[in-house]
């Protein structure tokens, strides 16, 4: 890893999961130094304050390598899948959320209405007399305040858009990060569409 080779671009993105993924990264221990030394880190909402305006404004296929977990369950997070697709060079489906499903997907067992039967009506610890659901769009004094729209179902990352990479886990363990991050980093990546790291669940 020579330092004198200009700093890539990463990206990491956390969409319907548990943001254990995020944390993951973390457990490289002082090698996230490297990752540091090698790359300009332009967006992380776990750890840094990354704008998605300035994603926006970046050139397309920009962003060397994003590593995008979670599934896709709302309109925001159907367009960050689209807008960090089109940005970056490389995408990965970062974890088993974004590769499968995982979790989340088990909200396929239900529909929206269902889900929110459940949640905003149904559930005994709930204090909603007034039976208030989220709206995509609420007027107030103040202006229109917007909330993204929630699917009837989650779907992957790859059924959104396509993905270059699986690295899959829940979360993905850390020598298989560090593992996956090295072969970014000295250009050894295989066959775009493989799994990169191993198979192991946790």
């Amino acid at each position: 890893m020579s330092e004198s080779k200009p700093k890539g671009k990463l990206a990491l993105y956390w969409a319907a999961s548990c943001g254990g993924c995020e944390i993951a990264l973390l457990g490289i221990d002082a090698k996230i130094l490297d990752v540091a030394a090698n790359f300009d880190i332009v967006m992380w909402p776990c750890a840094t304050d990354g704008k998605v305006k300035d994603v926006e404004k970046m050139a397309d296929g920009e962003i060397d390598v994003c590593l995008f977990n979670g599934g896709i369950r709302t309109s925001e997070q159907e367009y960050m899948a689209r807008l960090l697709r089109r940005k970056s060079k490389v995408l990965v489906a970062f974890g088993s959320c974004a590769s499968e499903g995982c979790i989340p997907g088990l909200g396929n067992m239900d529909d929206k209405a269902s889900c929110f039967k459940t949640v905003y009506h149904d559930s005994p610890s709930l204090d909603n007399p007034s039976g208030t659901e989220p709206q995509t769009v609420t007027e107030m004094p103040e202006g229109k305040l917007h909330l993204p729209v929630y699917y009837d179902t989650l779907k992957t990352l790859n059924q959104t858009v396509p993905v270059d990479y699986f690295l899959p886990g829940c979360p993905p363990e850390a020598d298989r990060i560090w593992d996956a991050i090295v072969a970014i980093l000295e250009s050894k990546l295989p066959e775009p569409g493989s799994v990169i790291g191993s198979n192991t669940t946790v």
